[in-house]
């Protein structure tokens, strides 16, 4: 790292550690709650950290530097009519809808009548006094496993409001999704807000998790830092299914830190959209706790103009008879940089591992780049693990057959295009988020 990056991230935690003061100030009594407790440790952590730069393996491809270029504060709190947020709601799928303006969590706007009894929905600072649940909160606040996107998460825990704790017992079945919908409002200042979810499964639970994040309809967007902090914990026998959408403005900014603990016989899968942000960064990592357990991965992404997307994805299968899937497909144009960075341990013990990791891409202009590095780290015998990357461009011959049947040069692409994405998304098991997905997908291609 060069003299001058370090001095610029010493910069950026001196104005977060002048951010947070001014918040403290304002805290009225409340300096005595676990969670400020916890804030304020990951604040004084954060002078002692590190930004990642591309020295870092993991970092290779990308700099957060452009990220942190603005003078962030924080979201700020807005009135939105509901009508307003209408095209955004997925009535397809009936969801529990839990609304975030600017990072603001917006109850008016929000629906959750008829939540099942037997799950418990809090926010985050009720779970830190709830004394069924405060322990374990604050155990997975405390103890992030991800070594790449660690400094970003210890910024999250010091500026995190309104996270939220979801737990389902044993043996329940939440038919209904569970819908976290961000909605940015444009303005002059840069904003930044930092989600945190923790989901507990119960042994022989199912649900579904849905994010999406969108600027406001109908008004001009503005820059804003979004870093996300998500932890799912599967228990033996449960079934996740997490699925993410984000169609935020070209100017603005994402991180986003996943981390899944997985045990016996599970299931958690994993959706994900990503259309929009100047530069999007992705961690996903996987702990498989317990045997016969399964992960699928699918992501799509679209870049243009300029915009950076990164995906990076950990998965470590420790113990025997343990299935993954993982497949990624984007497309680039213009200027964009795309970058695919995945990695599937295979420990000693972990015979009759079924591991498979594919990446495609179609770069679509002489300017568009793709970074593609795909890895298997295999320490047992009994497998059977393959990998593969392909980055390619539209087939002449595929073109030429649909012109031919009266398409215009353009539809014929865009048809091809939507067909190329459209493996990952037909994989999506909630139709209105595959709907969603399906329409912003083509209209971006058009």
């Amino acid at each position: 790292m060069t003299t001058v990056t370090q001095d610029k991230y010493q910069a950026v935690k001196q104005y977060f550690s002048h951010l947070f003061s001014i918040n403290e100030q304002h805290l009225n009594g409340h300096k005595n709650h676990p969670l400020f407790a916890l804030r304020k440790k990951a604040i004084q952590e954060l002078q002692d950290l590190s930004f990642p730069t591309r020295r870092d393996e993991d970092w290779k491809y990308t700099a957060l530097t452009r990220v942190f270029a603005p003078e962030y504060k924080e979201g700020k709190k807005v009135q939105v009519a509901k009508e307003t947020i209408l095209p955004l709601l997925l009535s397809e799928d009936n969801p529990y809808t839990l609304v975030f303006v600017n990072g603001h969590f917006n109850e008016e706007l929000s629906n959750l009548e008829e939540l099942p009894e037997e799950v418990s929905l809090m926010s985050v600072d009720e779970a830190l006094l709830n004394e069924e649940f405060a322990s374990d909160v604050q155990q997975q606040l405390e103890n992030w496993q991800t070594e790449a996107g660690y400094t970003l998460v210890t910024i999250n825990t010091s500026f995190a409001k309104q996270g939220f704790f979801f737990n389902v017992p044993a043996n329940v079945h939440v038919e209904r999704p569970l819908h976290f919908l961000y909605i940015q409002t444009g303005g002059e200042e840069a904003q930044m807000y930092h989600p945190q979810h923790i989901f507990r499964a119960g042994q022989s639970s199912q649900f579904n998790v849905i994010e999406t994040y969108h600027d406001l309809p109908g008004e001009k967007p503005g820059v804003s830092y979004s870093n996300i902090s998500n932890r799912f914990l599967v228990g033996a026998n449960a079934q996740v299914g997490h699925y993410k959408l984000q169609n935020i403005n070209k100017e603005s900014f994402q991180t986003s830190n996943t981390e899944v603990f997985q045990h016996q016989d599970s299931v958690y899968s994993s959706y994900a959209v990503d259309l929009g942000t100047r530069l999007l960064r992705n961690n996903l990592s996987i702990w498989l706790k317990g045997s016969g357990t399964h992960s699928d991965m699918y992501g799509t992404y679209l870049g243009s103009e300029n915009q950076h997307l990164d995906n990076q994805t950990f998965i470590d299968h420790a113990l025997p008879h343990c299935d993954s899937n993982e497949l990624y497909k984007g497309i680039l144009t213009d200027k964009a940089v795309g970058v695919f960075n995945g990695k599937v341990m295979v420990r000693q013990d972990a015979q009759k591992t079924n591991a498979f990791q594919q990446s495609s891409s179609l770069v679509l202009s002489e300017t568009a780049k793709m970074d593609s590095k795909p890895q298997l780290e295999i320490y047992a015998d009994d497998v059977k693990c393959s990998h593969g990357a392909t980055i390619g461009q539209l087939e002449e011959d595929a073109l030429y057959y649909l012109r031919a049947r009266g398409l215009s040069k353009d539809q014929a692409a865009s048809l091809l295009q939507v067909a190329f994405v459209s493996e990952v998304v037909e994989s999506f098991k909630l139709p209105g988020i595959r709907k969603l997905a399906q329409g912003l997908i083509e209209e971006k291609l058009k």
